[in-house]
Parts: C-alpha cells; structure tokens; sequence
C-alpha cells in the first residue's frame, strides 16, 4: 500500500500511482510494479491498495467487465451485483485486517463525463463515515496516502502563460505524491498490527490518463535511489550507475 492521487481537469482524469509494494510491515520495498489497471477499449482505470494479491485480482477483472459491458452498464448493472457478491465473500470468512482493500477508479462516462469512484472492504477508525461494500463518489479531485500539509496543494502554482493543461497536471501529480513520500507513516490498513512508521511512496510515478478516447498509462518520474530489499529514503542521494549494477548483482 502507498499512495494515489487523481484529478478532473477539463474533460478528462489524471491519475497518479506510485509503484513500491511490500509483503511485511517493516517498510522494506519488497518489488516496484505498476499498480493501476485500464480497460482495453473503455476509459476505465483502478487502482488498489492494501492486500496486493487481491487487489490486482480485483482490477484484472474489473477492467474485463468494462470492456465487455461498457461503462454504463458496468456502473448500473454489474457493480451493484459485484460489490453484494464481494461482501458475502468477506463474510464467510473471519475478518484480516491485512486482507482487506481500497479501490480508486477513474472512468469516463457517456452520459456522466469523468467520475471518480471507490469502494473498500474494510471500515476504518479515521473515516467513520466510510461505509464497507459501498460505492464512493470521490469527488473530482482525490488523494490517500500517507498525510501532508493540505496547504501545499492550495497554494500551488497556477499554470504559467502558455502552458499546456497535460504538463501542469503532471508536475502537479508529481510534487503531490512526493510530499507524501516525505512523511512517515504507518497505513491506515496496517493500524493495530504492530507496525513502525516508514516512509511507504517510492519507486515511481505513473500517470494515468482518462478521457473519451480510452485510457493511457505513462511512467514520468522514477526515483533512482530506491531499491527492492531496502526500507524508502526519500532524503537519500539517487545511486550511480555502478552502484545500481552491484544492487542488481546482489537481489
């Protein structure tokens, strides 16, 4: 679990994902992976946090349900039916904490436009009005992850003269996902388990894009002093070459 964050400007959704997964609770970067799914022809994407196994099960088949339905009736006809199934299924079995996921999806819709969406398996002490197994109307702009300063975001720069709204979104996303890089945390998902503050949002920035054409992902950062088998050090110097070689040597 790390961090996203996704924004409505004009007549399409920026996404922005990180790619550091971990499979312990001692905040050491165990892979770094692409943590959004998109549709093959509908403008669909989601992303997970929490358990990563579930999760990408999650997304893989979401993402076929909207190809095969499209995205209304994915909306109206089969995400009721898919969330009611999915609680049934968390109900026959004792509840893990560790099991339970967070969805975020960006979609486009022929009669709604660009909607963010979510849904979780799990109720949460610091979001007591978030209902399990219930679909989020998460607003046109939407963050989670690991804590920062707000007034960063509200005193952002204004798009200089000329420049085009992609290049703005993208340094916007860019700067969001790493101020929560900075901050040590301990997930909501990993509260009571046991585990320390770390820094979780590493590896790198995907953006992805939503719009009536479809849906696209494109890598624009990477922060090259991250490394699988060792805890994130948002503050550390980015590795040379020589020593990226020996770490790949060594994993």
């Amino acid at each position: 679990m790390s961090a996203y964050f996704a924004i409505k400007a004009g007549d399409a959704s920026f996404l922005f994902t990180d790619g550091a997964g971990y499979t312990t609770r001692d905040g050491i970067a165990r892979a770094f992976a692409r943590k959004v799914s998109v549709a093959q022809a509908a403008p669909f994407a989601i992303t997970t946090q929490g358990n990563a196994e579930l999760g990408e099960k999650i997304r893989v088949f979401l993402t076929a349900q909207v190809d095969r339905l499209g995205v209304d009736d994915f909306l109206d006809l089969f995400l009721p039916v898919f969330l009611a199934g999915l609680q049934d299924s968390y109900a026959d079995l004792p509840h893990i904490q560790g099991n339970d996921v967070v969805a975020a999806m960006s979609l486009w819709s022929e009669t709604r436009g660009i909607l963010h969406l979510g849904f979780q398996t799990g109720a949460e002490p610091d979001r007591p009005d978030t209902i399990p197994f219930e679909l989020q109307n998460l607003g046109a702009t939407t963050l989670r992850g690991p804590s920062f300063d707000l007034m960063k975001l509200a005193a952002y720069r204004r798009p200089r003269f000329g420049e085009d709204q992609a290049s703005f979104v993208k340094e916007l996303g860019v700067s969001v996902l790493s101020w929560m890089r900075e901050v040590r945390s301990v997930p909501t998902m990993l509260h009571g388990t046991g585990a320390t503050p770390h820094h979780w949002v590493g590896g790198f920035v995907e953006m992805t894009t939503v719009d009536s054409a479809g849906a696209r992902v494109e890598r624009i950062h990477t922060w090259r002093q991250d490394a699988v088998g060792q805890p994130i050090d948002p503050f550390r110097q980015p590795f040379n070459r020589s020593q990226r070689r020996a770490m790949k040597r060594a994993s």
